[in-house]
């Protein structure tokens, strides 16, 4: 009689969570995947297998030290246990010990620093994307949704835009050898551009993206490749030498695929701004051509006649009224000059009579004749100024003038005033 599924996986879950080897064991291996959501989701492996694992938080609290991640060498203490909803079994970790690197990662982290070394991630060797590509090849899942996203995304955005599709397998041992073939192929195919990549998945899952052959088929590639390949914290090597990096597929197409809509608004923007110059340099024309006519009419000889003419007769007017303004003020001034020198003159002339009556005063007041006036006489001898009884000498003729005439004596003694 056959088994149900449920009778199956009953069965399985008693044999294994009986099994007593299994109810308490402890595991090592490298974590390559850790999600924390209420409880701790993570798996570890080693180099040909992996094991879900999961602990919950009460059990965190004790037996978890310090933070899960990726490439981290652990020791699960646990039990196995079966999921009946997916078939799967699991480890229910009550405890997790950090034991040291992870060889597979220490492994990724040498390659990485090799292909580094050789100039595999140099900036200088990628290529740009073309603005306007006609053809563009995919290598991914043929049944994947990402293809499915990337395709809706080129309908949608240009559908004029012809697909090359590589199918091939993205993860597991032939991966990376399938996708260094459909890398080929497709350069091939006259393409403008490449994108190379898958959905979302885990670490072991992104490892085929960290394959050396792969990375060497992409740098040696004369078409620019676009790495797609969706994860949130892994860093597979396809980013580095890829000459372009996005997330996700639908990124990518998003990317790759300029909008035709966007493109003719691009175009009835550039034929408008055509239009509009054309416009504006034939405007320009026109009025450079009006200037060239105003300028010839300026330069003509009748027109030059003719200003010179209008130069002339203003310049006529114009002397003529500087002259007859100069005539008036030159009279104005000789008016005014000749009366003011008629006043410079009479108090010039008032100046010198006071002048000349204030001498008369003060010489007639200095006059010998106005103390002869006074009863005293001018006497001399042979002519000379008598001014002492000593240049009377007893004998000596002597001449005397007073006001009204002169006389003539003769000394007959003299006598000097004494002092009282």
């Amino acid at each position: 009689m056959p088994y149900t599924v449920s009778g199956i996986t009953t069965y399985i879950r008693n044999v294994l969570e009986g099994s007593p080897t299994l109810r308490a064991l402890e595991v090592e291996g490298e974590v390559s995947e850790s999600r924390l959501s209420g409880q701790l989701y993570f798996t570890i492996k080693d180099a040909t297998a992996s094991l879900s694992c999961v602990m919950f938080a009460s059990d965190m609290r004790y037996g978890l030290r310090q933070p899960l991640e990726i490439g981290m060498q652990v020791r699960v203490t646990g039990r196995i246990t079966v999921y009946p909803k997916q078939g799967k079994y699991q480890l229910v970790a009550t405890r997790v010990e950090l034991t040291g690197a992870g060889q597979i990662n220490e492994q990724l982290l040498q390659l990485r620093n090799r292909l580094r070394s050789e100039g595999l991630f140099d900036p200088a060797h990628k290529k740009p994307l073309p603005l306007y590509p006609k053809r563009v090849g995919i290598v991914t899942s043929g049944n994947a949704a990402a293809l499915a996203d990337m395709r809706r995304s080129f309908r949608e955005r240009n559908p004029y835009i012809q697909l090359v599709l590589a199918p091939c397998r993205v993860q597991g041992v032939e991966a990376p050898r399938e996708l260094c073939r459909a890398i080929r192929r497709v350069a091939r195919a006259n393409v403008d551009v490449i994108i190379v990549g898958r959905g979302g998945g885990g670490s072991d899952d992104l490892l085929t993206f960290c394959d050396e052959g792969l990375v060497r088929t992409v740098y040696e590639c004369e078409i620019p490749v676009v790495s797609a390949v969706g994860h949130e914290i892994n860093h597979p090597f396809l980013e580095d030498v890829a000459d372009v990096q996005v997330q996700t597929p639908t990124a990518a197409a998003d990317l790759v695929a300029f909008s035709i809509w966007d493109f003719d608004r691009t175009l009835v923007d550039a034929h408008s701004a055509m239009v509009r110059a054309m416009m504006g340099a034939i405007e320009s024309a026109r009025e450079q051509v009006s200037g060239y006519r105003r300028l010839l009419r300026y330069a003509s000889p009748s027109s030059q006649l003719a200003r010179r003419r209008e130069t002339l007769i203003a310049s006529e007017e114009t002397m003529r009224r500087v002259a007859h303004t100069a005539l008036e003020d030159a009279r104005e001034e000789t008016a005014e000059a000749r009366a003011d020198m008629r006043r410079s003159m009479r108090e010039a002339l008032r100046a010198q009579r006071s002048r000349l009556d204030i001498l008369e005063t003060g010489l007639r007041a200095m006059s010998p004749y106005r103390l002869l006036e006074q009863g005293y006489a001018y006497v001399t001898v042979d002519g000379r100024p008598v001014k002492g009884v000593d240049d009377l000498p007893a004998g000596a003729e002597i001449k005397g003038y007073l006001a009204d005439g002169s006389f003539a004596a003769e000394v007959r003694s003299t006598q000097k005033r004494t002092e009282d």
